[in-house]
């Protein structure tokens, strides 16, 4: 697990500091991202509490950006990997 420093100050640089770092999770341990394992990471990680609609806007825009391959589109189970470089979004 990646060292989690304290936040910059100011709430948009907050939001920019736990997307970089959840992407560096990501990126080191691999595997399937869901909310749910979000949230575990963010409970360990940060001092308070991230809502499961923080947690989905996080790996939406991941995938935006082009950092995540969302998978399970229509169906019950939503999950993200790292995307592989040189693969179009």
């Amino acid at each position: 697990m990646t060292d989690w420093e304290t936040p910059p100050a100011g709430t948009w640089g907050h939001f920019a500091w736990r997307r970089n770092n959840l992407l560096a999770e990501i990126t080191e341990q691999g595997g399937e991202w869901t909310t749910g394992r979000v949230k575990q990471l963010y409970r360990r990680c940060l001092p308070g509490h991230v809502y499961r609609h923080n947690i989905r806007r996080d790996l939406g825009h991941l995938h935006e950006v082009g950092h995540l391959d969302r998978h399970g589109h229509g169906t019950a189970r939503r999950y993200y990997t790292r995307r592989q470089e040189g693969t179009a979004a």
